[in-house]
C-alpha cells in the first residue's frame, strides 16, 4: 500500500453531537494509551524474539530451529498486523512503513531484488547497517517471509548451505527489531511527536488542534476497513475464481494471510471500542454502534475459521462465496460508521479505494 487516498477537511471550527461537543483530546489520549502504545510495545517484543530465534538458527541449523523462527514469524506478523492501520506519525518517519512492510508489491519488485541479492550474494544485506541504504523492499517482513518460505529456504536448515540466506535474515530481522523499537520509543510519554499529538497547537506542523488528530485517528479507522476490503480482500478474489489472483495478497507464501487481515480488522474494531468512536456513533444513532461491531466480530470471526491457503480459498465455491459476503459487511460497518463518526466530530471527509499502484 502506497497511500490511503483519503482527502479530508474540516468542515466546521466546531460542531455539537446530540451529547454535546465531542471531547477531541479524549479520543486521542484514549487511541494512544488503549491501542497504539501497547500494540507497538507488543511488537517490539515479538520482533526481538525473532531477531533471537533468527540469530539462534544461523549459530546451529536444524529443523526445529528454523521452526522455532517460523513461529516467531507469525508472531511478529500477527502483532504487526494490529498496528498496521496506524501508518501516521513516528511509522510515517524515515520511511520506517515501507522499510517494514513493502507491499503491495504487483509488480514483483521486491521478490526480484531479494533474489538477486541471494544470486550474487552481496555483503550489504547482511548487515543492519548497510541494510537501512538498500532499497526498503529488502529491508522489512516481506523479504524476510521469502527468506524463510521461498525457493531455497530448505537451506537454513542445512548449514553451510544455507549459511548467507541465514546471515540476510538475521540482518533483515535485527532492522525490524530496530523499527519497532523506535516507533515504541517515539510513542512514549513526552516524546516529541507525542506531544504534539496529545497536545496539539496552532503553530504546530502537523495538528493545529484537537480535532485535527481526531481526523487522523477517523483516517486510520476508514482506511484500516478498506485496507483489507479493498487491498488484501478485493485484489486476490479477482472478479471471478478463474480470475483470482491469491498471490497479490500478503503472506500467501507462509499461510499468514488470514491472521494478518484478522489483525488488521481487530486494530479497527479496538479504535472503534476504546477511542470514543463508538461513543460518537451511539451519540448520532443509539444502537447502530452495536451494528458496527457486530460486522466487524463477525469479519474476524470469518477470517479465523480460513484454515487453508488463500489460493484456495479464493477459488474455492464455499470460501469464496463467506470471502466475498464478508467484503459486503466491511463495507457496510465503514460507510456507516464513517457517516456517523463525521457527523458527531464535525468533520466532513471524502475518499477512494486505496490506489495500490
Amino acid at each position: 500500500m502506497r497511500s490511503v487516498a483519503l482527502a479530508a477537511v474540516l468542515l466546521s471550527a466546531s460542531f455539537a453531537s446530540a451529547q454535546g461537543e465531542v471531547d477531541h483530546a479524549a479520543i486521542a489520549r484514549h487511541a494512544l494509551t488503549e491501542t497504539i502504545r501497547p500494540g507497538y510495545a507488543d511488537l517490539a517484543a515479538k520482533s526481538e524474539v525473532l531477531q533471537d530465534k533468527t540469530e539462534a538458527l544461523c549459530r546451529a541449523p536444524s529443523k526445529a530451529a528454523l521452526q522455532a523462527t517460523k513461529d516467531a514469524f507469525a508472531a511478529t506478523v500477527e502483532s504487526w498486523s494490529r498496528v498496521e492501520i496506524f501508518r501516521f506519525g513516528p511509522m510515517n518517519h524515515e520511511h520506517r512503513y515501507e522499510r517494514l512492510f513493502f507491499w503491495p508489491d504487483p509488480r514483483g519488485i521486491g521478490l526480484r531484488q531479494v533474489r538477486r541479492a541471494l544470486l550474487t550474494k552481496d555483503d550489504a544485506v547482511t548487515s543492519p547497517e548497510t541494510l537501512r541504504k538498500k532499497s526498503v523492499a529488502l529491508q522489512g517482513l516481506p523479504a524476510f517471509e521469502f527468506l524463510l518460505y521461498g525457493k531455497g529456504a530448505d537451506a537454513l536448515s542445512a548449514g553451510d548451505a544455507g549459511a548467507f540466506r541465514c546471515r540476510f535474515a538475521v540482518s533483515i530481522a535485527a532492522n525490524v527489531a530496530d523499527i519497532a523499537h523506535a516507533v515504541k520509543q517515539d510513542w512514549r510519554e513526552g516524546a516529541p511527536f507525542t506531544k504534539d499529538y496529545l497536545s496539539p497547537g496552532p503553530n504546530d506542523p502537523l495538528y493545529r488542534a484537537p480535532k485535527d488528530v481526531t481526523l487522523e485517528l477517523f483516517k486510520a479507522f476508514s482506511g484500516g476497513i478498506e485496507l483489507v476490503r479493498d487491498q488484501k480482500l478485493g485484489k486476490p478474489l479477482g472478479e471471478s475464481a478463474e480470475t483470482a489472483r491469491p498471490r497479490l495478497a500478503a503472506f500467501w507464501r507462509s499461510g499468514l494471510t488470514f491472521p494478518n487481515m484478522a489483525g488488521n480488522v481487530e486494530a479497527v474494531r479496538a479504535l472503534f471500542a476504546k477511542s470514543g468512536f463508538a461513543d460518537i456513533v451511539a451519540s448520532q444513532s443509539p444502537g447502530v454502534e452495536d451494528s458496527v461491531l457486530f460486522d466487524l466480530n463477525h469479519a474476524i470471526e470469518v477470517l479465523g475459521t480460513m484454515n487453508m491457503p488463500i489460493g484456495e480459498a479464493v477459488r474455492e465455491p464455499a470460501p469464496r462465496g463467506k470471502l466475498t459476503a464478508l467484503r459486503i459487511a466491511l463495507k457496510s460497518a465503514r460507510d456507516t460508521a464513517s457517516g456517523l463518526i463525521a457527523s458527531g466530530a464535525g468533520l466532513s471527509f471524502g475518499f477512494n479505494a486505496m490506489d495500490g499502484d
